[in-house]
């Protein structure tokens, strides 16, 4: 379980115990828990995921009717789209699609090229619509 707080002006933790202990039942009594504080570090910026998820989904999103909650589905449907021939994506016996590629978070082991093509690849898929996305320069 991960959750933030805030220290408050005594430079204590507010922490929602309720919480944690709707957590902790889940387990038998006297299970272990490794706990762990750590200040946290402000995340470094990737121009092309704020270029991505700030001016090309949106209108692309837009043209085709979707909300803009349905952001992250919409991107998922894209990265199998783009990625299916080039990858072993697949649906499991549930139809939950497998081993799709993470573009944009810390965890991915995409070169930065096959980045900027996906997104390029998402730029044409969205003039094929009508949707004109500016250059990011």
């Amino acid at each position: 379980m991960k959750f933030q707080t805030v220290s408050t002006d005594k430079r204590e933790l507010k922490i929602d115990w309720e919480k944690v202990n709707i957590y902790a039942s889940r387990y038998k009594p006297g299970t272990p828990f490794d706990v762990e504080i750590v200040r946290r570090q402000k995340k470094k910026s990737d121009p092309m995921r704020k270029f991505y998820f700030g001016a090309v989904l949106p209108p692309f999103m837009k043209e085709l009717g979707y909300e803009p909650d349905d952001e992250l589905q919409f991107h998922m449907m894209l990265k199998i789209t783009y990625f299916k021939g080039t990858h072993d994506i697949h649906q499991d016996e549930r139809g939950i699609w497998k081993n799709i590629p993470s573009v944009f978070s810390n965890e991915s082991e995409l070169d930065v090229p096959v980045k900027k093509e996906f997104v390029e690849w998402v730029i044409r898929k969205a003039a094929h619509y009508g949707v004109y996305i500016d250059d990011p320069e």
